[in-house]
């Protein structure tokens, strides 16, 4: 269990922090989606976890333990679409990998035979975009990292590569699970959020800094539903919860459609349907982009 408590950052010389009071805590999840606007402190929170800065403010604990820096650069290893190793060999960067004495030979020689990854004294820099990010998603895979960052890793990729690489991290977070391997977990950013549903078990969504939600991708999808019915229908279900925020409305004749956030309410089947109202649940990546339309307002 890694818990942040109160956890802000602010980088020298800017006015405005780039982490603010942010508290959470990861259990027995083992892939989480972390996804949020540009600038909204994703990369941040990815660095602070990884041991590669330390917060401005607050404190970070493992299974109860006041975690230090070195703590949390040892137990996790972070791989983005950066260009960072540019200038190393990929053979030299692989052969730095296998220092981890959680390392999974075997593991790294499928991904290399299913990516057609080639290891050798090229420099990274001469690799496209996408070889180099696959090669650096196929280390953090490799590293038995307990806690692993991939950072906008997927970006580059075309489609296919991209399932493929899901499907590489459904299948060995299911081994962990299972007991097969070593408990891990899974940290994903993306600005891909639909392609994050059928990948991750719960979600982190930031915003301006801050911490707008953190539940199972279930909750989270479930929390905003689109309400539809006759436009008096609809104006006699709002006049009886006027509690209940309206995200998003629109007129589709006398037929009336509203998007609202359910979680919380004791509005159920029933009572929808004495209103002669239908629900129908948002996407994933419907109910984040209403979420964070509605945190603007």
């Amino acid at each position: 269990m890694i818990t942040l408590n109160s956890i802000s950052h602010t980088y020298p010389g800017e006015n405005e922090a780039a982490l603010r009071d942010v508290s959470l805590t990861l259990e027995d999840a083992t892939v989480t989606a972390l996804v949020g606007p540009n600038g909204s402190g994703k990369t941040t929170l990815m660095q602070i976890l990884g041991g590669l800065m330390a917060p401005t403010s607050g404190s970070i604990s493992i299974d109860g333990s006041q975690a230090s820096a070195d703590d949390l650069l040892t137990g996790s290893i972070i791989a983005s679409s950066a260009r960072d190793f540019d200038e190393l060999y990929s053979q030299s960067l692989v052969a730095y990998a296998r220092l981890r004495p959680t390392w999974d030979e075997q593991l790294f020689a499928h991904y290399a035979e299913r990516f057609d990854l080639r290891v050798n004294r090229k420099y990274v820099r001469k690799l496209s975009g996408g070889q180099a990010a696959i090669l650096s998603a196929s280390i953090a895979l490799a590293s038995g990292a307990p806690l692993t960052l991939l950072d906008e890793v997927q970006a580059p990729l075309d489609v296919p590569t991209r399932y493929a690489l899901y499907e590489e991290i459904l299948a060995l977070a299911g081994e962990c699970m299972e007991g097969k391997r070593p408990r891990r977990r899974f940290l994903i950013s993306s600005h891909m959020v639909s392609e994050l549903e059928k990948v991750a078990e719960d979600v982190i969504v930031l915003k301006k800094s801050e911490l707008l939600a953190h539940e199972t991708i279930d909750d989270f999808t479930c929390r905003v539903s689109a309400l539809t019915g006759h436009a008096s229908d609809i104006e006699r279900f709002l006049a009886a919860h006027p509690d209940l925020a309206v995200i998003a409305s629109r007129e589709l004749g006398s037929t009336r459609e509203i998007v609202v956030d359910l979680r919380g309410s004791a509005v159920g089947d029933i009572e929808l349907a004495s209103h002669s109202l239908t629900a129908s649940p948002c996407s994933f990546q419907d109910a984040f982009a209403y979420l964070i339309q509605e945190n603007d307002q």
